[in-house]
């Protein structure tokens, strides 16, 4: 059976639902790009008038089900959609919107991938697949047994932050000559056979590795990119952006953005000289807010969660 836990216990939720609906706005128009089990969904229809709207975005056709019965009371404010939140230009297009007032996203790894779809734990042997978006091209087994050294070793060391890449990347493109890589054990199996380290060392190890090839396979820090500096044309002058991000790799990108976009000078090639420019942001959140140790002891998974918060000026 499918519960909420299945999917994703949704991580800071009241702080994020708090920070996202600026109250000064007579409508609302949210677009939830990481539906997941529908907790940030829920929230926000409880907090919202009836006559507000809410876009709710997921990749998994599993959790959109789920997601879709959970929140059956509160349709007529919801318009589901199986897509990419980073496609959100073309998707409130689609559906006739011109602008939106809210956008959060939540972008932990659900409960219900890691245990029970293709790929996403090295816990269990499963065909080494890990799209979250079945329409997306290309496998984690594809890119293990395409990609060149090169190329393998750029994903390990940009995406898992791993030490000596070259090395993992080496051992892979001798093990595929033998036997092509087929499920999650064939690469814990390398990694037992080329590494001699201790149970908990080897946990983090692969973590790692699962991680850089889950970012390449569903191309996460573009997508989260390209969802950043869309916003910025997508939303009315008030609007909220709410992210809750689970690795450094996420957070820097974020804080990135905001502190780029809330500037109030650009810089120029001229190590002297900076360009005065209107910020086009007011970064809500000085620091990312972090879970409580209750919530951290309810729910492990959400200690490396990190959320900022900004508004359109």
């Amino acid at each position: 059976m499918k519960t909420e836990d299945n999917f994703h216990i949704p991580v800071l939720s009241h702080e994020a639902v708090k920070l996202l609906i600026n109250e000064s706005l007579e409508h609302q128009i949210i677009a939830d790009g990481t539906l997941g089990s529908g907790g940030y969904t829920k929230l926000i229809c409880e907090k919202i008038k009836p006559t507000d709207k809410l876009i709710s975005i997921d990749k998994d056709l599993n959790a959109l089900k789920y997601a879709e019965n959970f929140l059956k009371d509160h349709k007529d404010k919801i318009t589901f959609v199986n897509g990419n939140f980073a496609d959100l230009k073309n998707i409130i297009s689609e559906i006739s919107i011109s602008k939106i007032t809210g956008l959060v996203l939540d972008l932990g790894l659900s409960s219900y991938q890691l245990e029970a779809e293709s790929g996403f734990s090295f816990m269990k042997d499963t065909e080494l697949d890990m799209r979250a978006y079945k329409k997306d091209f290309i496998t984690a087994a594809e890119i293990l047994n395409s990609f060149t050294k090169g190329e393998l070793e750029e994903i390990f060391e940009n995406f898992g932050e791993i030490g000596n890449a070259g090395r993992l990347a080496k051992a892979i493109a001798e093990k595929r000559k033998v036997k092509k890589f087929s499920t999650t054990f064939d690469l814990v199996n390398l990694v037992n056979e080329e590494y001699k380290i201790g149970k908990k060392n080897e946990i983090d190890f692969l973590a790692k590795i699962f991680q850089a090839l889950r970012i390449k396979v569903n191309n996460e820090l573009a997508n989260l990119e390209n969802i950043l500096n869309d916003s910025l044309d997508l939303m009315e002058k008030g609007g909220r952006i709410v992210i809750v991000s689970y690795h450094s790799l996420e957070d820097r990108i974020v804080k990135n953005f905001f502190r780029k976009e809330s500037g109030k000078f650009k810089e120029s090639s001229n190590p002297f000289y900076k360009t005065e420019v209107k910020p086009k942001l007011k970064v809500i959140t000085k620091k990312a807010v972090m879970p409580e140790r209750e919530e951290v002891k309810i729910n492990p998974r959400s200690r490396s969660a990190k959320l900022r918060a900004a508004e359109i000026i």
